[in-house]
């Protein structure tokens, strides 16, 4: 009976050690006659997953590119605001459009499009001008929300010019100046609505030799 089963070492024999030999060689066998089709499935999913990758990588840069283009429209459009704001490009007035808006509203209502309509088709026959957007709230809110809303009222008037007329970004300078510099009082309603505002300047920059404009020449 001890026959049956003996163990040496750790290792255990007898009828259910000879029935698993079978299984484990037809196993072994199989293993070997597909190894080339296991290889030649690993490779074409490494070459998927690959492509994939590149595909990845590819959106990756132009993801990162488009971010750039952005970042640097956005540089050009500080510096040029800036350097208007402080004198430090000569230009002349060509035309000034103001723009309403309602209370607590940076929406455009068709007669401020109309606005900027004419304001774009004035300068159309002015390569070196930019526009110079400022942003106006009355003064109902608080300071810090005036601003903003200033701010939001010039960045919609942005919009539009960019979206409808083409308007290069970098040829426009945004300034908010919240509830300063009313053009009218506020303490009457009609006031008030003229001070909710955007104010649309034209500025041609000065030619100077040798000198190119920043943002001005496309």
């Amino acid at each position: 009976m001890a026959g049956h089963q003996i163990t040496r070492a750790g290792v255990r024999s007898g009828p259910l050690h000879r029935f698993m030999v079978l299984p484990v060689a037809v196993l072994a066998l199989g293993v070997l006659t597909t190894g080339c089709a296991t290889k030649g499935y690993v490779k074409k999913r490494v070459a998927e997953s690959e492509a994939r990758t590149d595909a990845s990588l590819a959106v990756v840069r132009t993801d990162v590119s488009e971010t750039r283009t952005v970042a640097d429209q956005a540089l050009e459009r500080a510096t040029l605001a800036d350097k208007l704001a402080s004198g430090a490009i000569d230009y002349t007035v060509v035309s000034t459009h103001d723009a309403r808006f309602a209370f607590d509203d940076f929406r455009l209502d068709p007669e401020a499009m109309t606005v900027l309509d004419d304001m774009v088709t004035r300068m159309a026959s002015r390569p070196r001008t930019v526009i110079e957007i400022r942003g106006y709230a009355d003064a109902s809110g608080e300071d810090r929300y005036n601003y903003r809303l200033g701010r939001e009222r010039a960045e919609s008037v942005e919009r539009y010019l960019v979206t409808r007329h083409s308007l290069p970004p970098a040829r426009i300078a945004l300034m908010s100046f919240g509830e300063e510099d009313p053009v009218s009082d506020n303490t009457s309603e009609e006031g008030r609505s003229q001070n909710r505002r955007v104010t649309a300047r034209v500025l041609e920059i000065a030619a100077k030799p040798g000198d190119i404009p920043l943002a001005v020449e496309h």
